[in-house]
């Protein structure tokens, strides 16, 4: 199967700037709006095999959705904000339904069917209000979701507050222009940091 590969640029945030980001998706052609509650587990085995394999699963509520996903990240570390990497979900009710489903959408059967086997433990959880927004120009079409909430973990917490915008379909060019455009209006700060590793540093 081929790979599902995830593209988005995510900045630091306060409450300004995610007003400031709303206005600006506002007036553009096209967009659309709406607001989900997410509440993510995150999980890994207690020698953090997936910690080690630059891998991530999570379980994570949409609102009445419930959805399991895998990341697999690459080797190059982002330094614009900018991250790629292998994303493969699908909807589950349970962990392990999820596992024996993600293979249908491209993950890798055998981490899978390890992690089937394995004892998988909760590490952090992130709970937060998204407000997204379908992008689109042309035949370009992103997504910009504004996230605030709480990262836990071990009975200690921290607020998250950031800006992403990931690519949907059409031309990446113009994908990156809109990215830079919005960067430069807003004057944002790159979030090198996904909400996993922030988490596992509360």
């Amino acid at each position: 199967m081929n790979k599902t590969m995830e593209k988005e640029y995510k900045w630091r945030a306060d409450e300004l700037l995610l007003n400031r980001a709303l206005l600006w998706a506002s007036s553009r052609i096209g967009s659309q709006s709406r607001t989900i509650r997410m509440e993510s587990s995150y999980f890994d085995t207690a020698d953090g095999m997936l910690r080690n394999k630059k891998a991530a699963l999570r379980l994570r509520r949409e609102n009445e959705r419930t959805v399991c996903c895998m990341k697999l990240r690459g080797e190059e570390e982002s330094t614009d904000g900018l991250r790629a990497h292998e994303e493969y979900q699908c909807d589950a009710g349970t962990l392990e339904d999820g596992l024996r489903q993600l293979p249908e959408k491209g993950a890798p059967e055998a981490l899978c069917g390890e992690l089937l086997h394995a004892e998988l433990k909760e590490i952090c959880t992130v709970s937060f209000r998204r407000c997204a927004v379908l992008l689109q120009e042309q035949d370009t079409v992103c997504e910009l979701a504004l996230d605030k909430g709480e990262l836990r973990r071990e009975g200690r917490s921290a607020p998250l507050c950031e800006i992403e915008l990931e690519y949907v379909a059409g031309d990446e060019k113009a994908f990156h222009a809109l990215a830079a455009e919005l960067a430069d209006q807003l004057d944002l700060v790159p979030e090198n940091e996904s909400k996993l590793a922030r988490a596992m540093k509360v």
